[in-house]
């Protein structure tokens, strides 16, 4: 199977608008720990203090700007107060570096900014629909743009970092925003409404509240695996491992390189053996991976372990939202919403447990914690099988 679509010029904006707002989140989110513990002299523990803030304002903000745009709220506009906000946080961090300040003013506009995440994501399938693509291979492409964006952001936010400290870190991603709002004036149609949403409810078990419910939750523990390891990852090899600082930004870019051929080959697999197959496969090598990271010693040992962390989470990212998306039963817009909010609550679940882990035990704990979401994720997937394998495609509705 060949994942293309028409290269017309309206797709390709719209994939740079993914690329390019993640390239912003990516020069910020994992730098984070870094900057609370090194920049700002804070205990680790206050790391999860400052996570638990922004996840959890991101999840209200996420829930507010999805029912907006049910109802048919101007897209264009919910994304110009993301980046705007995006903006905000990065200046006012640059300009006075205070812990006061993070989680305050600092965390309330990255929460906001952070719900461009999914006001990106539901643009792109509106899009997709509108100009009669592949839903699901479309929604790859979304995928793989934000996989090559984390390739570049963490890298340049590394090394900015390590040279020139972590106020031009705060004003680079500023100017990427910059960008980034120049972007959205570009891609997004002026005054495009969404269309609103009625829900189905299909026979044999379709759309079961209960299945939908145990689908988000494998996601969620997923999500986990990968929160407590990116908040933890750049502190253990540094601090523990004893790796130069450049290491974890070349960590995130070997894992963003092979995560995008394992969300090409994610789609290939999905189509011939299922989703929840693929997912099997993911969170096995999964906690492969993490059991190998604990024994990592040199930068060519990190290298390598990385790229097997791209291929579990690469598969993951491929079929994750369609693996949900196939249990909505009509609801589309609530699944995906159940299935983003698993990756923030995850988030805010691994952010929250990395500080409080790290502080009572050691940054390799958080790793084998990691292994243990992973298995997690895996019995989960288990209890998903009695489902209908006969689920609605949604991205044609063939069943």
């Amino acid at each position: 199977m060949r994942l293309q679509f028409n290269a017309d010029r309206q797709s390709i904006l719209v994939l740079l608008l993914v690329f390019v707002g993640s390239v912003c989140t990516s020069s910020l989110v994992p730098a984070m720990g870094l900057y609370i513990v090194e920049g700002l002299s804070q205990e680790p523990w206050k790391v999860s203090i400052y996570s638990a803030i922004v996840i959890g304002l991101t999840m209200v903000n996420n829930r507010f700007f999805g029912e907006q745009i049910d109802r048919g709220t101007n897209v264009g506009r919910m994304l110009d107060v993301s980046i705007v906000s995006f903006l905000v946080a990065t200046l006012a961090l640059a300009s006075y570096q205070s812990y006061l300040l993070l989680v305050t003013i600092g965390a309330l506009f990255l929460s906001l900014s952070n719900a461009a995440f999914s006001t990106a994501f539901t643009f792109g399938r509106l899009h997709a629909e509108k100009a009669g693509l592949d839903v699901i291979k479309f929604n790859s492409w979304l995928r793989i743009s934000t996989s090559l964006a984390w390739m570049i952001g963490p890298a340049i936010a590394f090394t900015i970092i390590g040279l020139w400290g972590f106020q031009t870190m705060f004003l680079v991603s500023a100017l990427f925003g910059c960008v980034w709002f120049v972007i959205r004036q570009l891609s997004v149609p002026r005054g495009f409404l969404s269309p609103q949403r009625r829900s189905e409810v299909k026979s044999g078990g379709l759309g079961s509240n209960g299945l939908l419910l145990i689908a988000a939750i494998s996601c969620l523990f997923f999500s986990i695996t990968n929160s407590l390891y990116l908040m933890v990852m750049p502190l253990y090899f540094v601090q523990e491992v004893g790796l130069p600082y450049y290491a974890p930004g070349l960590s995130l870019s070997a894992k963003c390189f092979v995560e995008v051929p394992a969300i090409f080959l994610a789609a290939v697999l999905a189509r011939r053996f299922g989703e929840r197959n693929v997912l099997y496969l993911s969170a096995a090598v999964g906690i492969v991976t993490f059991f190998a990271i604990v024994r990592v010693e040199t930068v060519f040992q990190m290298l390598v372990i990385s790229a097997l962390e791209g291929f579990y989470y690469g598969l993951f990212a491929g079929v994750g939202i369609t693996f949900v998306q196939s249990f909505a039963g009509g609801r589309m817009g609530r699944a995906t919403s159940m299935y983003v909010n698993s990756l923030f609550l995850g988030g805010a679940v691994g952010g929250i447990s990395m500080g409080f882990i790290a502080s009572g035990f050691d940054y390799r704990a958080v790793v084998w914690v990691s292994a243990g979401c992973a298995f997690f994720a895996l019995v989960m997937l288990f209890a998903t099988r009695g489902a209908d394998n006969k689920r609605q495609n949604p991205a044609t509705g063939i069943s």
